[in-house]
């Protein structure tokens, strides 16, 4: 081994130019990790429609149990060995899963150079030895660094600082391994059977018919009431099968996709706050704001700044 080495460094030239070297510019790098699992269908819907927009990417790793990923209106069949990135701000929720029991892998993080990532957008990807061996690593380290906190204890073990500083660059390091795994070796999902999968037909049906419902008339503030009315249901069988089909209220549903309304039209430089709020319904300015800080946390002028920086 010690003499291959040699003989291979014995082989390189001498650089053309000491001063002129490689970069690979588009290398993604993630920061501000966080690691988590789902294990129940009622865990993985309820977290994900009460998840309200935000700037981090998503990277989910289908475990176990078949399922859909509605990103942004578009269903995504995923299947066990299958993994999909979701992008900052795009609006996602689960349905359509084949068993109560699951084990989804999420990992989510920032970027400085988020155009490293278009290549992910809109693609189903296949995992393989490799991945599964980044991801057991992953998880390793994360439980290392938690056991750090308090009332957490991972096999009595003591971490020193630099232990736990060593366990967090170790995550870092094989998280970026695993994204740029993932992006070179190409193992791309067919796509056209996934979009087009037939799915079970309430569910499906009803997600779709609310979400155009609720987009296809912008001026206007759509409620309940009215969405009841395009299913020819009665309020309350509808929002009792809602809840039932997905683990949460249809209210809460539909403040969530118009908060990710809200942010996808503040993205655009060119529209008012006053223009946003008319497109979404709300009849004042006013109102439109105090429901985007009640939901979002943050007045819409400085989330707006936050989204340019």
């Amino acid at each position: 081994m010690r003499y291959s080495l040699i003989q291979d460094a014995l082989s390189l030239p001498p650089p053309d130019n000491y001063f002129a070297g490689q970069t690979a510019e588009d290398i993604c790098i993630p920061k501000n990790l966080i690691v988590f699992s789902r294990k129940t269908t009622r865990e993985l819907q309820r977290k994900s429609f009460d998840g309200y927009p935000h700037h981090r990417y998503v990277l989910i790793f289908n475990l176990m149990t078949e399922g859909t990923v509605n990103v942004d209106g578009i269903h995504w069949r995923l299947k066990p060995e299958h993994a999909l990135f979701v992008f900052p701000y795009q609006f996602h929720h689960f349905i359509d899963l084949a068993d109560s029991n699951l084990v989804w892998l999420f990992i989510t993080f920032e970027l400085e150079q988020p155009n490293a990532m278009l290549d992910f957008r809109h693609q189903v990807l296949a995992m393989d030895k490799r991945c599964h061996e980044l991801l057991a690593r992953i998880i390793r380290h994360d439980e290392w660094d938690r056991s750090t906190n308090p009332g957490t204890d991972i096999k009595n073990q003591e971490l020193t600082p630099s232990s736990q500083e060593q366990a967090q660059r170790r995550l870092a390091l094989d998280s970026a391994l695993l994204i740029n795994h993932l992006r070179e070796q190409g193992k791309l999902v067919s796509l056209p059977g996934l979009k087009g999968a037939k799915l079970p037909a309430q569910s499906n049906t009803m997600i779709r018919t609310i979400q155009s419902f609720l987009t296809s008339n912008p001026g206007s503030m759509k409620n309940v009431s009215d969405i009841a009315d395009e299913l020819n249901m009665s309020e309350s069988n509808l929002r009792a099968i809602f809840r039932q089909q997905f683990n949460i209220s249809l209210g809460a549903y539909i403040k969530n996709f118009r908060a990710h309304q809200a942010i996808q039209l503040m993205q655009n430089p060119n529209l008012s706050f006053t223009e946003i709020a008319f497109e979404l319904g709300f009849t004042t300015l006013s109102s439109f704001s105090r429901f985007f800080t009640n939901t979002i946390g943050a007045p819409p002028r400085e989330y707006r700044k936050n989204l340019k920086a």
